[in-house]
């Protein structure tokens, strides 16, 4: 087994290293990859999430986007406003799966909090979560 982290540091070694190709480079490199895509088998760790604090999260938002306060970006099939719960403090990192840790968030804040996970935003959030 080839631990995830190895494979995460391998990847963002490739994605500098694509960043600061040209124009021409990156074209010819691209042109060039495997039409097939590669695969590996994955063993992962998931965290059981409690279905009535996810439902509890995207009631209080009532369809606005805790983060960034807009409504959400579409609807469901079935007319619901779509938006994604987040954990404040990530359960990976031992968050709990509690209304006060939990947000609910546009595809778009959701993606910037994994990413950023700015101290800014992380604060904001807390404050919307206290406020039961």
């Amino acid at each position: 087994m080839i631990p995830t982290e190895f494979l995460k540091s391998r990847e963002k070694i490739q994605e500098k290293k694509a960043k600061r190709l040209t124009q021409k480079e990156l074209m010819n490199r691209a042109s060039r990859a495997s039409h097939t895509p590669g695969s590996r088998m994955v063993v992962t760790k998931g965290y059981e999430r409690d279905v009535y604090v996810s439902e509890y999260a995207k009631r209080r938002a009532n369809g606005v986007c805790q983060l960034c306060e807009e409504p959400a970006p579409f609807h469901t099939k079935k007319g619901e406003p779509y938006l994604e719960t987040h954990h404040i403090e990530w359960l990976s990192k031992g968050g709990e799966d509690t209304i006060e840790n939990t947000v609910a968030l546009c595809p778009n804040c959701h993606r910037r909090m994994h990413s950023l996970n700015a101290k800014k935003d992380v604060e904001k959030l807390k404050v919307v979560a206290s406020k039961n």
